[in-house]
């Protein structure tokens, strides 16, 4: 499979958004992130917030991937991920710089050796996003067992220890990616070719 099958969609209907919390329900189920919920969606009021993005990838017309994209600056700083770090975020906000901030990160839990490419698919979603809106500055919130894949494969630092994250069953790390800096590296030409990211 290439990834000119996966198909990216905003979601934009509360058809998109009832899909796209079934679909993050069963994947943090699966990760033993959340307790099963009886509606059985995982949706929140940051979905809603300004300067916010859910994006679906599409295989076949079944969504495989998702991303929640908050642009966090001195108008718009909403977002789990401040409401966790909110210490280390708003210093940040309040000496100018833009925040791209990507959340509720999954993929479906059964595609096996896809799922790179799917993850891969995403995360260039978000550089392509990123370009129209000249963020200063990456987060991302992962489990400690991802921090070294994104260590390693997209130059992203460690910035805290693990917090609790909102109703999620298990703390993760604030990770960020200074992305003036990354502008200017192989490493994240690489990246950006490729891919960028709770």
């Amino acid at each position: 499979m290439t990834a000119s099958l996966l198909e990216c969609a905003q979601a934009r209907t509360d058809e998109d958004f009832r899909a796209v919390g079934a679909f993050r329900h069963r994947c943090y189920l699966a990760e033993g992130l959340i307790d099963p919920r009886p509606d059985q969606t995982f949706l929140d009021a940051y979905d809603f917030a300004p300067a916010t993005q859910v994006f679906m990838i599409r295989l076949k017309g079944r969504i495989v991937g998702t991303i929640r994209l908050h642009v966090l600056d001195r108008c718009n700083h909403s977002s789990a991920t401040m409401a966790a770090f909110p210490d280390l975020l708003m210093p940040k906000i309040r000496s100018g710089m833009t925040l791209l901030d990507g959340a509720r990160f999954a993929i479906a839990p059964d595609m096996g050796a896809l799922r790179l490419l799917i993850a891969r698919r995403i995360l260039r979603l978000c550089y392509h996003y990123d370009k129209g809106r000249h963020a200063d500055y990456g987060v991302a919130a992962v489990q400690d067992a991802q921090i070294e894949f994104y260590r390693r494969s997209y130059g992203f630092t460690a910035l805290s220890e693990p917090r609790i994250y909102g109703d999620l069953n298990k703390k993760l790390v604030l990770m960020g990616l200074d992305l003036r800096q990354a502008d200017a590296t192989d490493k994240t030409s690489t990246l950006r070719a490729t891919a960028r990211t709770g």
